[in-house]
C-alpha cells in the first residue's frame, strides 16, 4: 500500500519504476514525482531492463508504456501478473500512455493494470491516481485466464441484489466517486496534447 488512509500521501520512501521508451516522457512524469517528494524514481527503456530492475530491488510502483520494446508493455504486465512465484505479482501498476481509445484501456485491464493514466498528464491528474490506487486498492482476482485487481471498477449493484461470485455480497449504491479531473485540468491537457501534435 502506499500510505495509510490520510488526506495525503507520503511518497518520499517508495521507489518507482517508469517503464516508456520516450525519455522526453519519462524525463516529465520523473519531474512531477519529484515535486511530490519522490527521491528513489528508476527510468527504463525495454522489459529486460525492467525484469533486471524488478528482480535486483523493492519497486513500489510501477508505469509502464503499452509501446515498451521487446514484446510490449501490455504483455510485460501480463507476464508479472500470471507468474505465481513473482514477489511483484500484486505490485500496483499503472498503464501510462496516449492512445485513450476504448480498446487500449479494455486491454490494459485486462492484462492486470491498476489504472490507465492518459499522456501527457499533469501533476494533479497523476496525484489522484496515486491516492486512489493507495486509499482504495481492488481485491485482487485469479481465474485460469486472469490474475489482477477486480476488473469491476466500479461496483453498481448486481442482478437480483446478489452477484456472480460467491463472496459478492450485496451492495448499497452509492454517489459516484474515484479520480476525475477538474476542468481546468482537462483543458490543460488538451492544449498541451495539441501543441505536442503540432510539434
Amino acid at each position: 500500500m502506499l500510505a495509510a488512509r490520510n488526506s495525503s500521501i507520503n511518497i518520499a520512501g517508495l521507489s518507482f519504476l517508469l517503464a516508456d521508451p520516450n525519455p522526453h516522457s519519462t524525463a516529465i512524469i520523473h519531474g512531477i514525482l519529484r515535486g511530490f517528494g519522490a527521491n528513489r524514481v528508476i527510468e527504463i527503456r525495454n522489459n529486460r531492463d525492467a525484469i533486471q530492475v524488478l528482480n535486483e530491488q523493492k519497486i513500489d510502483l510501477m508505469m509502464v508504456e503499452p509501446n515498451l520494446p521487446k514484446g510490449g508493455g501490455l504483455a510485460f504486465i501480463r507476464s508479472i501478473r500470471q507468474d505465481p512465484n513473482s514477489p511483484c505479482r500484486t505490485i500496483p501498476i499503472l498503464v501510462i500512455t496516449g492512445d485513450t481509445r476504448t480498446s487500449m484501456v479494455k486491454s490494459a485491464r485486462d492484462c492486470g493494470a491498476n489504472m490507465v493514466i492518459a499522456k501527457p498528464m499533469s501533476p494533479s491528474s497523476l496525484y489522484e491516481r496515486l491516492t486512489w490506487v493507495a486509499f482504495h486498492p481492488r481485491k485482487f482476482i485469479e481465474t485460469a485466464t486472469y490474475f489482477g485487481p477486480d476488473r469491476r471498477f466500479k461496483i453498481e449493484g448486481f442482478p437480483s441484489g446478489k452477484g456472480r461470485r460467491a463472496g459478492d455480497n450485496e451492495v448499497e449504491i452509492k454517489a459516484e466517486e474515484g479520480p476525475t479531473l477538474s476542468q481546468n485540468d482537462i483543458d490543460s491537457l488538451l492544449a498541451e496534447a495539441r501543441v505536442g501534435g503540432a510539434a
